[in-house]
């Protein structure tokens, strides 16, 4: 992962937050550890899309954001169903370590988006648009 993202991340997170930059760990949860509400992650997304250059927004958090909860393909028996968790799990590493991935629930997941999470999603999309940009030229 580029410095630059963490850098980039972790300095949003802090200033949306009023946390002190050394204080925020990649592990740290924006909202059980952070304090962090939906209005912090709007604002810190935003702010990642103008510091990046980028569209944050458009991205694995549009499909989080987007899901619906009262659907069986979403949710079963209260939990989410195993291939939202799997496709989840490739930008929130926190659902690797949960003893059972099978008893997720709406509230379990808001509370593993981390810093570390935070970041793969706008590294992802940098190497994107570099992608499409080298593709393009």
């Amino acid at each position: 992962m580029r410095p630059e993202v963490i850098d980039t991340v972790t300095s949003a997170i802090a200033e949306s937050l009023a946390v002190p930059k050394e204080a925020i760990r990649p592990e740290s949860r924006l909202i059980d550890d952070l304090g962090a509400d939906s209005l912090d992650f709007v604002d810190i997304v935003f702010t990642l899309d103008q510091r990046l250059g980028i569209r944050v927004r458009e991205t694995e958090f549009n499909f989080l954001t987007r899901l619906d909860f009262s659907s069986p393909e979403v949710m079963q028996n209260g939990f989410l169903t195993a291939a939202v968790v799997d496709r989840l799990a490739t930008w929130l590493p926190a659902l690797e370590a949960l003893p059972d991935r099978g008893a997720v629930t709406p509230r379990a997941l808001f509370s593993l988006i981390t810093v570390e999470s935070i970041c793969i999603v706008a590294d992802r999309k940098l190497t994107e648009m570099a992608a499409a940009g080298g593709a393009a030229g």
